[in-house]
């Protein structure tokens, strides 16, 4: 049984409104602004932050179907682009036919801002910091630093939904055991988009029986409106569609940032080997659950979830750049523990991990840019590196969440006093402090 969520002794204390603190970070807010316009300007045709809107275009197209006669997934949306996700979401999309196209991007982009700093704010109070006005404007400039990071600024310039569904499992997971309906959130974003049913196998392995059976009830809920809505797409997606991961782009792709992609390049091939990617995927699965597992058995919340988050989009069979959005609380609980050791060398790490996932950008003479270390041009020597990138950092850091969890659970167990001495105990905390608790 998940032991239940501790109170953090550091539960209500403040960020640091030490000028030099609020003065940095406003500095990084103008500098990443700055960035924006001047690498790929704003108003630049189809690559500025705000003039491409392309998903969320095909979100519109694609909810106008359930207004209609036309199949959801036999035939190409707005752009050329298929429809790949659930009919559930369809359903949903179906009230943007009520804008126009660019109202619809204008929407979006707002809508992923606020997502933006929703995810940043909850991760802060998830960590036990108490909300107060230094953290509203720490988490505001957080929040336009952010939008620098590849998979955030592609999210934004897409009109991509994998913010919210961070923002909606977050909420719902970050909630104690016990909470009312706490796993629904999850089970309706897998039903939204499927990677998320990956939350689902973490709550069972980690003994967290009511979480999992609201989750798989969500789920089925959602696959049941699918059907009522739109009978005939929701047979064809669910007898066949679900399985043709082809219709998203090609897996060879360096913007095919999964496990699948990687062997694909490194094998040069169109496909790997079907045997042998899910043998990797199993191996990065357990790996990535592992680190989740102990996470959550040590009362870190917070990094149990965000280790699901990114353990799905190494093991899904395409996953795009922007699917790597769950590097945004990873990045939080980094400056996390740079503010606690309170050291100028712990803040090495957040910078280590925020360099990989910077928007890197070449433009072509043609007009394109390529966006993302991953899409960048690089001598040939690091090629395998740089268009593996995320799945390796993924990697790197479900080692040391795991080998950080053992060598903690090893060295709680040395010290623990014997269980009929009746004296005052520490254990690990709720996300990386120590809980005070006595022994009864």
């Amino acid at each position: 049984m998940t032991p239940p969520p501790r109170t953090d002794p550091d539960a209500g204390r403040s960020l640091p409104s030490h000028p030099l603190f609020l003065g940095t970070l406003g500095a990084l807010a103008v500098a990443v602004v700055v960035a924006h316009d001047r690498v790929i300007p704003f108003g630049q045709p189809l690559w500025g932050l705000f003039r491409n809107g392309l998903d969320l275009l095909v979100y519109r197209s694609g909810g106008a179907t359930v207004l209609s006669d036309a199949g959801l997934y036999d035939h190409a949306l707005h752009g050329g682009m298929w429809w790949t996700y659930p009919p559930f979401s369809a359903v949903l999309f179906a009230p943007l036919r009520l804008f126009s196209p660019e109202m619809t991007v204008f929407l979006g982009a707002l809508v992923n801002f606020v997502a933006l700093y929703l995810v940043v704010l909850l991760c802060w109070r998830l960590l036990g910091y108490r909300t107060d006005r230094t953290l509203h404007i720490a988490t505001a400039l957080l929040t336009i630093s952010l939008s620098w990071l590849e998979p955030v600024r592609t999210t934004i310039w897409l009109g991509q939904v994998n913010l919210l569904l961070m923002l909606l499992i977050l909420w719902d997971l970050g909630r104690p055991e016990g909470s009312r309906l706490r796993g629904l959130g999850a089970g309706v974003a897998a039903g939204i988009k499927l990677t998320p049913a990956l939350f689902v196998v973490h709550l069972l392995l980690t003994r967290q029986w009511r979480a999992a059976a609201v989750a798989i009830g969500g789920f089925a809920a959602t696959v049941a409106v699918g059907c009522v809505v739109i009978f005939s797409d929701s047979r064809a997606y669910w007898t066949g569609v679900i399985w043709h991961s082809t219709r998203i782009g090609e897996t060879a792709w360096p913007a095919n940032q999964s496990a699948s992609g990687v062997l694909a390049r490194w094998l040069d091939v169109a496909e790997p080997p079907r045997l042998l990617w899910l043998a990797v995927a199993a191996v990065l699965a357990a790996l990535g659950l592992a680190a989740a597992w102990g996470a959550q058995r040590s009362g870190r919340q917070l990094l149990a979830v965000t280790m699901v988050g990114l353990t799905s989009c190494a093991v899904s069979p395409f996953s795009w750049g922007h699917h790597w959005v769950w590097f945004v609380p990873l990045l939080i609980l980094a400056v996390d523990r740079a503010l606690r050791a309170g050291r100028a060398t712990a803040w090495l790490v957040p910078v280590a991990l925020a360099a990989p996932l910077l928007s890197w950008a070449h433009g072509f003479p043609d007009g394109v840019y390529a966006i993302g270390l991953f899409m960048v041009p690089v001598p040939d020597a690091v090629v395998p590196v740089t268009q593996s990138v995320y799945p390796l950092v993924f990697v790197v850091t479900a080692v040391v969440v795991l080998v950080t969890c053992v060598r903690d659970g090893l060295r709680t167990a040395r010290t623990a006093p014997p269980e009929d001495c009746d004296v005052p105990h520490i254990t690990v905390g709720s996300q990386g402090g120590l809980d005070r608790a006595a022994a009864v």
